[in-house]
């Protein structure tokens, strides 16, 4: 290693570096058979980032990809939580627990938490370049940014490129930025936004001196295939700035390096994880895991459609054969039928489910039963209109040709969207079709599961959860008129452990929820009711009122007005809120507060992006606004960013200097082979704080009344054929 290390640090500094790693990159890949690359050319680092070993490289993950890593050394142990919104587009999420740097005395380690971001441009097949920033807020005690590329062959990938920060060493080189902006020649030890945490540090990105980074995978082929082989010069001073800065610790001597050269290899176990082993500053093990998978796409494919029988009776006429054979064929799919009218050849339909998301997909189906119906009892119809309905509103009609059910599966969708009209709900009309079958009021429907609850991010241990065991209910007293109840009973859980420090001099509106939590283990999460009401075309109502989240019941009302032929939403919510008792039951506290915001969404179909500006009053009694941003796919998944700013200062906020977090929303079907309405959500803030903390009441009209604009469902035609 010492002989390599040599060569290679003299080739450094004769600047022919590239040159030497292509030459051995190509002398291997000679010797070996061409690989296609699979499922092993994107693993992860060692902090989370898709790269070599301690260095990035310019891949990212597909969309829709969501994974987690964990390392582990006898220095720190790191984990991180990576998303791609996009294929050029890696986020990631970490946390860094030292194992030699205390937090508040050698009895806890020290445990710092931060964000990484990459963009990804394809230049060609081969090459790729990637402008990444690590641990870009707050602290900053990981700090680094870079530009690399990535030349990849049919066996192996070369990433070099420039590093800033901590990537730095005494041994950088004059910033190449600097020439054309010469405040970007000196980066500062501080930044005057950062003296809590939390706020980006822009004033250090890119800036002082940047030093060269590079390295080489090999991806071997054969019984080895899936296995990498990875080499890397090793920019860091793990006892200098790297996480140590004016810490104090129990013993450094972990750090000493021994050499500039890591070399590990890693390899795949399926299509969703990784195993690696890496020897790092020539004295180090480092064992990483990693897993995950790509939610842009079902991980299981769907039942066939169930076929289709006769169920009418006899002694009825021909329209009404039609509707209760319509009606018992749609049932076994989970559509519920609220009424069906017929008329100059055109069938109208309004059904409610809740086990399809997807508009045109629910379209697609009903159609394809009703071509068969219609086939059956020799009715004339030319053209089919799905009404969509959710809460007694009208949410979108959508009409196509009926030829178009018949073989569905061939149906060339250029033409089907090309011949379909799509038009807003209609307030109530479907309620005056001439066909409505009898509802039976009030309607209950249960179900029981298990489910994880999480606290995630203490200073002194990491993770805090525990399994509980979840009753939903819903009570329907009509079509408008719904109470939701959500009750947990402990399983178990760690809470008793975690330390209750409300220390912030705001009302404390969320920064008592361990006292939540280690309260009862029988508790009422939810007990909402609901009135919705549609007084106009295109604008929805909500009354609710009962226990409305975890900490907090109350009452109020919620607007929503979403033109059908625009990309844009108005939102109002106002609400008189009250602290409910630790127990979680019916009793109440002192505390309460006038809530409200208005809201402006704005959705850009193309991207499949949704847009948040939301402006009012929080529950401390703070006044500000809050942005957040999120992608959907085809498939469901979901994922965002969010922050709010308020007239709270960050000295009064406390550590973090202002609210911000991610969230991401998994469908439950893609785990399944059946359709199924649910989600998985994922939620975190970096710290729980009380200001810019919003009410957290249920069932929002912004997602209840999704696929009632017109962009929201011409995205979703590719479904058709499904």
């Amino acid at each position: 290693m010492l002989i390599i290390e040599v060569l290679l640090n003299f080739f450094i500094r004769n600047k022919i570096l590239f040159y030497f790693i292509l030459s051995i990159s190509l002398s291997i890949s000679s010797q070996t058979n061409h690989y296609l690359y699979g499922k092993n050319d994107k693993s992860f680092n060692i902090f989370g980032e898709t790269g070599i070993i301690v260095l990035p490289n310019a891949e990212t993950k597909k969309a829709g990809s969501l994974s987690f890593s964990y390392s582990d050394n006898k220095m720190f142990k790191y984990g991180a939580i990576v998303v791609s919104p996009f294929d050029w587009l890696e986020a990631s999420y970490f946390y860094h627990r030292s194992r030699d740097v205390w937090w508040y005395g050698p009895e806890t380690n020290d445990l710092d938490k931060g964000f990484n971001i990459k963009f990804s441009q394809e230049i060609n097949d081969r090459l790729k370049i990637a402008l990444g920033l690590a641990d870009f807020a707050g602290t900053g005690y990981f700090s680094r940014e870079y530009i690399v590329g990535s030349f990849k062959g049919d066996s192996y990938r070369i990433t070099s490129g420039l590093g800033f920060g901590n990537f730095v060493n005494e041994d950088g080189f004059s910033n190449p930025i600097g020439a054309l902006i010469p405040a970007f020649k000196e980066r500062p030890d501080e930044v005057s936004n950062n003296k809590l945490g939390g706020s980006p540090t822009v004033g250090r990105w890119f800036r002082g001196n940047a030093k060269v980074i590079f390295g080489s995978e090999f991806f071997l082929t054969g019984k080895l295939k899936g296995t990498t082989i990875k080499i890397e010069y090793d920019p860091f001073d793990y006892n200098g700035y790297f996480s140590t800065r004016n810490k104090q610790g129990t013993n450094f001597n972990n750090r000493k390096k021994d050499s500039n050269f890591n070399i590990g290899i890693e390899h795949s176990i399926g299509e969703n994880a990784s195993l690696g082993i890496f020897f790092i500053k020539g004295n180090t093990l480092n064992i990483k895991l990693s897993f995950g998978g790509n939610f842009s796409k079902p991980f299981f494919k769907k039942k066939l459609p169930y076929s289709l029988v006769a169920d009418s009776q006899k002694g009825i006429t021909v329209k009404e054969s039609f509707y209760e054979d319509l009606i018992y064929n749609i049932n076994k799919k989970n559509i519920f039928l609220q009424s069906s009218e017929l008329k100059d050849g055109e069938l109208k339909v309004a059904v409610a489910s809740s086990k399809y998301r997807n508009p045109i997909h629910l379209h697609a189906l009903l159609g394809e039963t009703v071509a068969e119906v219609q086939k059956m009892n020799a009715v004339p119809i030319d053209t089919l209109t799905t009404v969509g309905v959710n809460v007694g509103h009208e949410l979108h009609h959508i009409s196509s040709p009926l030829e178009y059910f018949s073989d569905r599966e061939y149906a060339v969708l250029e033409l089907v969207a090309k011949d379909s009209l799509l038009e807003a709900g209609d307030n109530h009309a479907y309620q005056s079709y001439e066909f409505r079958p009898t509802i039976h009021y009030p309607a209950s429907f249960t179900g029981i599961a298990p489910a994880l609850v999480n606290h995630i991010g203490d200073p002194v241990k990491f993770h805090y959860g525990g399994i509980i065991l979840r009753l939903d209910n819903e009570i329907q007293f009509s079509s408008r008129l719904q109470l939701n109840t959500e009750i947990h009973q402990n399983i178990i859980n760690n809470f008793d452990g975690k330390r209750n420090l409300p220390d912030s001099r705001l009302p404390h509106v969320r920064t008592d929820i361990v006292s939540y939590l280690q309260e009862s283990d029988t508790y009422i999460s939810r007990m909402q009711l609901d009135y919705f009401f549609n007084p106009y075309k295109e604008l929805f109502g909500k009354f609710s009122a009962g226990i409305l989240e975890n900490m907090y019941a109350g009452v109020g009302v919620e607007f929503l007005y979403k033109p059908f032929e625009a990309n844009f939403s108005i939102g109002l919510e106002a609400y008189r809120a009250k602290k409910r008792a630790f127990n979680r039951m019916f009793e109440l506290l002192d505390y309460e507060i006038d809530t409200g915001h208005i809201n402006f969404n704005y959705h850009l179909p193309q991207l499949g992006i949704l847009g948040t500006l939301s402006y009012g009053k929080y529950l401390a009694g703070d006044e500000g606004y809050t942005f957040d941003i999120s992608r959907r796919l085809s498939s469901g998944f979901r994922t965002g960013v969010f922050f709010t700013r308020t007239n709270v200062s960050a000295e009064l906020f406390g550590e973090g200097s202002f609210d911000k977090g991610f969230y991401f929303q998994i469908p439950i079907d893609l785990f399944l082979n059946d359709y199924r309405g649910g989600y998985m959500n994922f939620k975190l803030r970096p710290l729980t704080r009380d200001g810019g903390q919003k009410l957290e009441a249920g069932n929002d009209l912004i997602g209840l009344m999704h696929t009632t604009s017109r962009a929201e469902i011409e995205r979703d035609w590719g479904s058709f054929n499904d």
